[in-house]
């Protein structure tokens, strides 16, 4: 997997998938400075090494990650990655401060939810992952929501954030908060990269989910 990623068009397109959308071949070349005959054989390594899956749409194919756990792997990846590039290398402001990590809240933001669900006793942190705790699922009810009796996915699990280098929220729980702030116009997706711009309604929805202050 690691040498899957290594390669720097391969990056480029996974990037712009980590944010759980379908892409055409075409975009992912364009995305990615690539011509369409290499774009196309690299995306074909990408589908044999179980990174991606495609559907076909009358002439066109579209390209998205395969699940989940690919692009838990693939943050994960990017946080040792980043280990030796820190230094020189500039991160986007937007894409630290919130951002999409497949389905769930990423960045800055994301680090500073998971924190406050540990805080207030919603979300036990432990030495083999995370649990969402009796505190939780009351906390959830009184937004309508509640975990799927049987699922494949884990309710809540930690991800490690490769800009911030502490865990994020994945799994079921990270993708219903992800879902509802987007829904209720929380966050904004940028179309241009896997950015999240948090709206003045979605400062006023930090503090009556979570308790957060979070500055403009």
């Amino acid at each position: 997997m690691g040498a899957l990623v290594g390669d720097p068009v391969r990056a480029a397109m996974l990037a712009v998938l980590m944010d759980g959308s379908e892409r055409a071949a075409g975009e992912l070349a364009t995305q990615a400075g690539a011509s369409p005959q290499a774009a196309s054989a690299h995306l074909s390594l990408l589908l044999d090494g179980g990174l991606l899956a495609v559907s076909a749409r009358g002439r066109y194919r579209y390209y998205r990650l395969r699940d989940a756990d690919v692009a838990h792997a693939i943050e994960t990846l990017s946080f040792a990655a980043s280990l030796a590039r820190r230094k020189t290398e500039r991160l986007e402001p937007a894409l630290k401060h919130a951002r999409r990590c497949y389905d769930h809240i990423a960045g800055a933001l994301g680090v500073a939810i998971c924190d406050s669900l540990i805080l207030k006793g919603r979300i036990i942190a432990g030495s083999d992952g995370f649990a969402l705790s009796a505190t939780g699922h009351e906390w959830l009810a009184r937004f309508d929501l509640a975990p799927p009796y049987a699922m494949r996915r884990a309710i809540v699990r930690p991800c490690l954030d490769w800009t911030e280098g502490r865990p994020h929220v994945a799994g079921w729980l990270g993708a219903a908060l992800c879902e509802r702030l987007e829904r209720t116009r929380g966050l904004k997706r940028n179309s241009a990269n896997r950015a999240l711009a948090l709206t003045s309604k979605g400062r006023t929805l930090l503090g009556e989910y979570f308790g957060l202050v979070w500055p403009r």
